[in-house]
């Protein structure tokens, strides 16, 4: 693998000067003409190798063509997650992805939220924030990394970026595409846990001009730690690309990806400890008990999902810095499951004992995306200017259904016909021989449309001094009907709304910044099209959109040539309208009325010699503001301290070894700080060898000290464990 290399001196004599004046101003770093002649060739933040294009740790740009700046002028907190990180970590899903960034937590689906990935950012739900190639993603899903280049998180409001939500930011994912050359990776991955796992990634040119990748994947593991919970996938996605290297280039692409999973709600949620004496009263913890146990049934339980999306992607250079594109995509996503909720909300914990409820989706999304963007550049007066301008639609319908299925008495008065089991002693084998049926009277269907106009302009007044603004349009149309607890409704909302983003730069020197940035975001009714926590029902159609205020300061710096990058920024964020599900009915409920959420980030991410770098330390203080009797508590799902430290260091050419160490402070489920989930330190491992220019091994060793913890929290029911220690070994060949 290719790797920027800055000598140890070169990296010493920067950190002096970057002391000198507090953080963020350093004398740009000279390299020598035969160190630069020894170096790849780089073009926004990637190595251009023969076989393929490598970022390192570290990246300056990012993917969107509506950001009108490198990332060292852009006035707001960006992490991106690069192809090198994803590789080094084994990071093959979501969820392991967005460990190595800090202020990020995982959500649980439960009820009206889809069993799926539920990222939240500074401690606010963004599974309708995930984009991919620029292109919202909206689909209840657990995404894959097989065909992912890299991830971009933007913290802080982005409504005017991505219009309705993206509240406390969004997720980028950018897709691999054609590129100039001809190469082929092949990844064998075995391991503990019966991992089994294959992806290939081979790009082609067919012309001149004309080149086409393909990405492939298969999967097949047990989780470690967890009886007899599993992973079963694979996916292919092929692209091609016309016009390679010209002005104009158009690029076709198709994504298929399928699923088949035991899920896991993990262990109950009990107040058992309350009769010991151990817990306050109204207290609730995950039950002390054995974090292998699994209780659900192997003969009833499943998930099945089924991706299928293809995109056209459009783009034409007419020169002198302005350039034409457009994505359209059109996606299909079905989440199909049964998952025990191992629930306590009886007292069945107190007796040993534990009911199998069940909750269940059978959901389809189907989506049309198109964003049309113009990017250019200008001069008024002496004034520079770095615009860009566009109009977006989607339209997106979701049909979602529930199994009905018989789970006997919640009391669990008998354990006879299975649906309830010991909590120490579960068994995931037990006969069951109850009915599953398809509810046809649960039906909620879902139809959203969405139309936006945007503009964005990075103004540099003077080379020291940039004023960035952005401004969207953004008017959203939301149709539901269905039943709620067999009351039936229909809804027909329209909301209009603007949405603002700012920021003052201020460059001391060429590669450092200080800023200061404002932005805000609404989050309206049904803003995820029925499959998350904003759908729409008959109880919350009137409702106000959830409205967010995000105010930031910070500086970064670019040093050693621009080889290493660091951040930090204090950050603000006032909330209103919150929403959540009633645990006890399932309704959507205004929660609080304000909520804030204050804190800083501190981050580095890139090489300094030998090593790779990236890392972050995020705190995050929220509290609620309202009249109720949870005033000042703190938010669910949002611990105070957030670290992510990943590796790598080149002992020789050859042999690398590196880890990473990741940790969160204890967090609650619910606004009234009842539930609670201890904090925890996790550590991996790893050491890798190539043999030649051809070949290479890995391993990799996750959660190397076995810890167990809590990974996500559902209140009132339960909460799910880590997965255990685990083992793994891949062999890559390259050509």
């Amino acid at each position: 693998m290719t790797r920027t290399r800055i000598t140890g001196g070169q990296a010493a004599a920067s950190f002096v000067a970057l002391s000198c004046v507090g953080f963020i101003a350093t004398a740009p770093v000279q390299v020598s003409a035969q160190e630069a002649k020894d170096q790849p060739v780089r073009l926004e933040g990637v190595s251009v190798t023969e076989s393929a294009i490598e970022e390192d740790y570290g990246a300056d740009r990012v993917q969107s063509p509506k950001s009108t700046a490198p990332l060292i002028d852009t006035p707001r907190t960006v992490n991106v997650i690069t192809t090198d990180v994803l590789k080094d970590t084994a990071s093959f899903d979501f969820a392991d992805a967005l460990r190595t960034v800090p202020g990020i937590t995982l959500g649980a689906g439960e009820g009206g939220v889809a069993s799926a990935d539920i990222p939240l950012i500074r401690g606010v739900d963004a599974t309708s924030d995930t984009y991919v190639d620029g292109a919202r993603d909206v689909g209840s899903q657990t995404r894959e990394t097989f065909a992912v280049e890299r991830i971009e998180v933007f913290k802080g409001s982005t409504g005017a970026f991505g219009g309705r939500g993206s509240a406390g930011g969004a997720i980028n994912i950018v897709s691999k595409m054609p590129r100039d050359g001809n190469f082929a990776n092949a990844d064998v991955t075995v391991g503990t846990d019966d991992f089994k796992r294959v992806a290939v990634d081979v790009n082609q040119k067919l012309a001149e001009k004309l080149a086409v990748r393909i990405n492939g994947m298969w999967h097949d593991a047990d989780v470690a730690g967890r009886d007899a919970v599993f992973n079963k996938r694979w996916g292919i996605a092929p692209s091609v690309t016309w016009g390679i290297g010209t002005e104009t280039t158009a690029t076709l692409s198709y994504y298929h990806y399928e699923t088949d999973d035991m899920p896991d709600y993990g262990i109950p949620i009990t107040s058992r400890g309350q009769l010991d004496g151990v817990l306050p009263e109204g207290s609730r913890r995950p039950a002390d008990t054995d974090y292998d146990n699994f209780y659900g049934l192997a003969d009833r339980d499943f998930q099945k999902t089924k991706v299928d999306s293809v995109t056209f992607q459009f783009q034409h250079d007419f020169g002198r810095g302005w350039v034409l594109s457009n994505t359209a995509r059109w996606s299909r996503v079905r989440n199909d499951y049964i998952v025990t909720n191992p629930d306590d909300s009886k007292g069945n914990v107190a007796n040993g004992l534990v009911w199998r409820g069940v909750k269940s989706r059978n959901s389809l999304n189907q989506s049309l995306v198109n964003n049309l963007n113009l990017a250019g550049r200008f001069k008024t007066g002496g004034i520079e200017h770095s615009i860009a301008m566009g109009f977006e639609m989607s339209a997106s319908d979701t049909d979602r259904y529930s199994y009905s299925v018989d789970t006997g008495d919640s009391t669990c008065a008998s354990l006879a016909d299975y649906n309830c089991t010991t909590l120490d002693n579960p068994n995931p084998s037990d006969p069951w021989t109850g009915t599953i049926t398809l509810n046809p009277d649960s039906g909620v269907l879902t139809r959203a449309e969405d139309y936006s106009f945007y503009a964005f302009d990075t103004v540099t007044i003077i080379p020291q001094l940039l004023v960035n603004g952005g401004v969207r349009w953004t008017s959203f149309n939301i149709r539901a009907s269905g039943s709620s607890r067999g009351v039936p409704y229909s809804v027909d909302k329209k909301t209009d709304f603007w949405t603002w983003q700012g920021g003052v730069v201020f460059k001391p020197v060429e590669n450092a910044s200080i800023y200061f940035s404002y932005a805000d975001s609404a989050t309206p009714p049904g803003a995820d099209v029925g499959e998350g926590a904003n759908a729409v029902s008959g109880t919350n159609a009137n409702y106000e959109p959830q409205t967010m205020e995000n105010w930031e300061v910070g500086a970064k710096a670019d040093l050693l040539g621009g080889a290493l990058s660091l951040t930090a920024a204090a950050f603000q964020i006032d909330r209103s309208n919150i929403r959540d599900f009633n645990p006890e009915t399932g309704d959507q409920m205004i929660i609080a009325n304000k909520a804030r959420i204050k804190g800083f980030e501190v981050g580095a991410s890139g090489r300094v010699g030998p090593v790779s770098l990236l890392a972050g330390y995020s705190y995050t203080d929220s509290s609620l503001r309202d009249s109720s009797a949870d005033n000042g508590n703190a938010l669910p799902n949002t611990p105070k301290h957030n670290v992510a430290l990943t590796s790598t260091v080149d002992v020789t050419d050859r042999f690398s070894i590196g880890g990473g160490a990741y940790h969160a402070s204890k967090r609650y489920a619910d606004t009234a700080n009842l539930i609670e989930a201890d904090g925890y330190w996790r550590f991996d491992a790893n050491a890798g060898f190539r043999f030649n220019e051809n070949f290479s091994v890995k391993l990799n060793l996750r959660n190397l000290t076995d810890k167990r913890y809590v990974t996500k929290l559902r209140n009132p029911h339960f909460a799910v464990p880590s997965a255990g220690r685990q083992a793994l070994v891949t062999l890559s060949a390259s050509y």
